[in-house]
Order: C-alpha cells, then sequence, then structure tokens
C-alpha cells in the first residue's frame, strides 16, 4: 500500500470522527447516549422511538414519556471537537505520511476520581443553573461518563437521598461499563422507577 493510499484511507476516517463530533450532529450522539442507556438497562427499543426536540425544547430526546436532558462528564479542559478538526485537517493538507501529526490536544491525564461523586457534583451543577430552574422537575437528567480515570459506582454508594434535593425528576448515568438510575421520582416514568438503585454492567 502507498503513502498516498494510506493517507486517503485515514481521511475518509478522520473526516467521518470530524463530522460525528460537529455541532451538526450532536442530536445524534445524544440519541446514541439514550440508546446505550436503555440497551445496558435492558429497556427494549427502537431507534424511531428517540426522538430529538428542537433547540426551544429544554429536553434533548424524547423516549415515550421520558424527557433525557443529556449531558457528557469528560476529562478536564477536554476540546475533543478542535482535536478532530486538527487530525482532519492535518491528514488533509499532508503531502506524505510523515507530515501527518494525529496529536493536537495534548493533556495531563486527569487524577483518578470517583464516579459516583462526579456524577454528584455534574448533577448538582446543571441543577443549580437558571437554564434548568423551572424545567428541571420535568426532565430526566442522563449523564454520560467518558472522563478516563474515574472508578466504577459500587453497590454500597447508591444513596438516592443525597440527590432528592437537586429536583430533577430522574438521574441516571451511563458509561462503557455500566448504567445506573440513581435517582427518580415518583413522576418519573414507570420503566426508570423500576431500574432505580440497580447497577446495571455493560455486555460490550
Amino acid at each position: 500500500m502507498t503513502d498516498r493510499e494510506i493517507l486517503d484511507h485515514l481521511l475518509k476516517s478522520a473526516q467521518k470522527d470530524h463530522k460525528y463530533f460537529s455541532n451538526v450532529n450532536k442530536e445524534v450522539r445524544e440519541r446514541w447516549v439514550v440508546s446505550q442507556f436503555l440497551t445496558v438497562i435492558e429497556v427494549q427499543h427502537q431507534e424511531k422511538e428517540l426522538l430529538s426536540l428542537e433547540q426551544s425544547n429544554k429536553a434533548d430526546v424524547q423516549f415515550r414519556d421520558a424527557n433525557f436532558q443529556v449531558k457528557e462528564l469528560t476529562d478536564p479542559d477536554l476540546r475533543r471537537g478542535k482535536m478532530y478538526k486538527d487530525a482532519y485537517n492535518s491528514i488533509k493538507n499532508a503531502k506524505s505520511l510523515k507530515e501527518v501529526s494525529l496529536i493536537s490536544d495534548v493533556r495531563d491525564l486527569p487524577p483518578v476520581a470517583n464516579m459516583f461523586e462526579l456524577v454528584f457534583s455534574k448533577a448538582e451543577e446543571l441543577a443549580r443553573s437558571n437554564l434548568y430552574k423551572d424545567v428541571k422537575k420535568e426532565l430526566d437528567l442522563l449523564i454520560y461518563v467518558t472522563r478516563t480515570r474515574a472508578s466504577l459506582i459500587q453497590p454500597h454508594e447508591l444513596d438516592s437521598a443525597i440527590f432528592s434535593n437537586l429536583g430533577w425528576r430522574s438521574i441516571s448515568c451511563v458509561n462503557t461499563k455500566q448504567a445506573v438510575v440513581l435517582f427518580s421520582s415518583p413522576l418519573a416514568p414507570d420503566f426508570v422507577q423500576n431500574w432505580s438503585q440497580k447497577l446495571m454492567k455493560s455486555s460490550n
């Protein structure tokens, strides 16, 4: 395989990543997170049931009677969009493999952190935001944890009481290895209440 063929292959892959993580595909990523969450907690669903809502709505994705507000909990200072954009431009402008630079956002690894505490802090921070002040009681907060070096939530950590005063209708989280409904109010959808405080492991 020649350098040109390798560059063309890398360019197609980089173009796909750049497009997927661009603002244009935000809704696609949000629906994917909800789908992953539902899959791990074993709620049967079809992709057509996941509806992206207009920006005027506070919820991101509607699934049956659930109104998911999707938030990602990443590494501190992560600039993923810029990282993929820089990688794509580097390959596109390269005339040889030696000119390709795929590392555009070098950061120190974050310290080891407790995932339960991270999710609580994120839910608390969002609850204080004026953006959700008047609507959070109707929203099902879903936090997608992609932060590296975050410990998995353990059964003994589950404590819905500490989330109860934040005002969300329900609070859940998911990552590549597990999903859990951390809190659900009596107004939360039935399937959310049914899975409250149950740690589910991903089969992937």
